[in-house]
């Protein structure tokens, strides 16, 4: 009896055993035939040192048919789709300063202040800082930044296509001589075989350190100056890799932040991640807040972000605190009118998506802007990287029951209450800034200021009477910057978007408060601003059609709409 017990036992755990490996060996090969579909035979080999998006999209056509429609229509390509615009942009390249000219006196003092337009399609990344008044020398030394010299080869981390092709090939000849920074430990390296990750290292902390047009040259030399050549956008290469198209990070400013946050480097992908992980994180590597380090090394301020919790914007206060506190990066630029040190924010979308409900639930990036589709018998994501406004029906009613109408205005609600209150932001920051103009004039009139006879002496003289209330400028302008160069007007996390700003116009009015008590030792008051003084929009930046465009006439209506709550 005792015998066939134990027989039975056997016999089951054998049945099991053998039951879970044919299960395994059926998902597998499920698996593979399900690939097989996604990634057919690789008839066109592709090399990292190409990322040419015709070679690369060659072995797949639906999804170059879908990233070659995002080469949108204008006056000079007719034969492009058309533009999505919505009520705050969609993909339409307007320029926000001519939209929000407040902005031009919030970046005052940086290149920024006179040009920054509405980012266009992934097809453009490239062309566009290309053309940016940005990155034209004699155009800002014509208009206030004489000290301007060019922008650095850092930008080239998320403006090209050709990243990884810089990094590998030696025709570039950026090892030679390399950069102090080579030397240091990053995870993206190091996790490759040694000669590769170290060849690698040079070539990319060297592209970092030298002007960006001098990196834009050497591919210029190479593949010439056409959409495959200096001028190529964010393509397949970026993303995929190419041995088997799996999904894949390859900016290593992303990876070693990543793995500071407690995420495991990997020499394939990149990071150790599932799938639908990577269909964020392919997104989030540029997608971000940064800076340019030492040798102008990319770097993201995400040491206080913790692994698999939502961002905060303390998570930036408690960063940029500690690197103000010791030698390490202090600041953008030093505004103008104020004399405050001032952080500038990029494009967060990473970090506020994952305070939303929907990066909660963990809904990805490309879930929106990618959604599935069919093409004949194949399920496909889309390749045309677009606001998911533009296929309501792909983007999000494969989650939510509603019409399509029901869907539009709780966005547009969304929207909408985001951009009142960040006119309310924003009144609240130029009010400071009129402030502080006023107050830094009288005190220039004080004996003690009076008498100091070398111009810059004075000035940082009173910028240290004026320490705590250009500490609240600074923290006020990194959470209207956040706000503002978020390009999802609050919807990718609309909670945490009312929360920063709500504590912009709290650290606004706490610096009106501070700025009287620091008047005050010198016997000077002055009345403060409550509603600001409008700032005039400039009626066109000289740039060619469509960057830096004026917006729309239904775009202003909606503007007016807003000020006004009437809406939704």
């Amino acid at each position: 009896m005792k015998n066939n017990k134990l027989l039975y036992a056997v016999t089951f755990l054998v049945a099991v055993a053998l039951g879970a490996g044919v299960l395994a060996l059926y998902n597998d090969i499920a698996h593979k035939k399900e690939e097989s579909k996604t990634y057919p035979l690789m008839l066109n080999k592709v090399s990292e040192l190409e990322p040419d998006f015709e070679k690369w999209g060659a072995n797949f056509p639906n999804q170059l048919d879908g990233y070659k429609k995002m080469e949108h229509k204008s006056d000079e390509n007719p034969k492009g789709s058309e533009f999505v615009e919505t009520a705050f942009g969609g993909d339409f390249p307007y320029s926000k300063i001519i939209r929000w000219p407040a902005a031009t006196v919030f970046w005052n003092g940086y290149a920024f202040g006179v040009d920054y337009s509405k980012p266009r399609t992934h097809y453009y990344t490239q062309i566009d800082q290309i053309e940016t008044k940005r990155n034209d020398k004699e155009f800002l030394n014509a208009h206030g930044l004489p000290a301007f010299k060019g922008q650095p080869g850092a930008c080239v981390n998320c403006h090209t296509g050709y990243l990884t092709a810089l990094q590998l090939d030696p025709d570039y000849k950026l090892t030679e001589d390399p950069t102090p920074a080579a030397s240091q430990p990053m995870p993206f390296f190091d996790v490759m075989p040694k000669e590769e990750g170290e060849k690698r290292k040079a070539a990319w902390t060297k592209m970092n350190s030298i002007p960006y047009f001098d990196v834009m040259k050497k591919i210029a030399a190479k593949y010439g100056e056409s959409i495959h050549g200096s001028h190529l956008g964010s393509t397949c290469a970026d993303c995929h890799h190419p041995d088997d198209m799996s999904l894949r990070v390859t900016r290593p400013g992303f990876v070693n932040a990543m793995a500071a946050r407690g995420y495991e480097a990997d020499a394939k992908s990149g990071i150790k991640a599932s799938r639908q992980e990577m269909r964020n994180f392919v997104c989030m590597q540029c997608h971000v807040e940064y800076y340019f380090g030492k040798n102008q090394t990319l770097t993201f301020p995400w040491n206080f972000w913790k692994k698999d919790e939502p961002f905060k914007i303390e998570n930036f206060d408690q960063y940029y605190d500690d690197q103000l506190a010791k030698d390490g990066f202090k600041f953008d630029y030093i505004h103008k009118d104020t004399g405050a040190k001032i952080i500038k924010m990029q494009h967060p979308e990473a970090e506020l998506s994952s305070t939303g409900i929907h990066g909660r639930s963990g809904v990805t990036c490309a879930d929106c802007h990618m959604p599935y589709k069919r093409a004949g018998a194949q399920k496909i994501t889309e390749h045309e990287i677009l606001t998911p406004l533009a296929d309501i029906n792909a983007a999000c009613k494969t989650c939510h029951p509603q019409s399509e109408q029901v869907l539009k205005d709780r966005i547009a609600f969304v929207q909408n209450r985001h951009a009142y209150e960040l006119r309310n932001c924003e009144n609240a920051l130029l009010s400071l800034i009129q402030d502080v103009k006023t107050a830094r004039a009288e005190l220039a009139k004080h004996e003690k200021f009076a008498s100091i006879a070398d111009e810059k002496e004075r000035k940082e003289a009173i910028s240290k009477a004026l320490e705590k209330t250009l500490y609240l400028h600074r923290k006020t302008h990194i959470r209207w910057d956040f706000a503002f160069s978020e390009n999802s007007y609050g919807f990718h996390g609309d909670e945490e978007a009312a929360r920063i700003l709500g504590q912009c116009k709290e650290f606004a009015r706490q610096g009106q408060i501070e700025l009287v008590n620091e008047l005050a030792p010198y016997g000077i008051s002055i009345k403060l601003t409550q509603e600001a003084t409008p700032v005039p929009a400039p009626e066109s930046l000289g740039h060619k059609y469509p960057i830096g465009a004026a917006p729309t006439e239904a775009m202003k209506k909606t503007d007016e709409n807003v000020k006004n709550l009437n809406f939704k």
